[in-house]
């Protein structure tokens, strides 16, 4: 970065710029800036409520190809369709009844 003679970044920094504005102008920054502290604002909300994505599934690479080859032959309605129904038939061997529905066992269960 270049700098005119006789200004550094240092001076740079102390300078002020005096920008001059009628009512009109200030109050259409006022409202613009209002609206970015608003979207700063949910920007923040959105991060503060964030959870960390996990995976449920960890595919294999070899996997991950074939779904990849399906979904573009069949097309990922199709191909989501029917792993889910597949999914759903395996789970269905495997007793969940005392499982919560986050993955942690109830209550009744721990004490059983």
């Amino acid at each position: 970065m270049s700098f005119l003679p006789g200004h550094t970044k240092r001076n740079l920094l102390k300078e002020r710029i005096q920008v001059k504005v009628d009512d009109k102008e200030r109050n259409q920054l006022s409202q613009a800036i209002d609206q970015l502290s608003e979207g700063l604002d949910a920007f923040i909300e959105l991060y503060n409520e964030s959870v960390e994505d996990k995976p449920l599934l960890q595919l294999t690479e070899a996997n991950e190809g074939l779904l990849s080859k399906a979904i573009i032959k069949y097309g990922g309605e199709e191909v989501n369709g029917k792993v889910n129904k597949v999914i759903a038939e395996l789970l269905e061997w495997l007793p969940l009844d005392d499982v919560e529905t986050e993955g942690k066992e109830t209550e009744d269960a721990g004490e059983e």
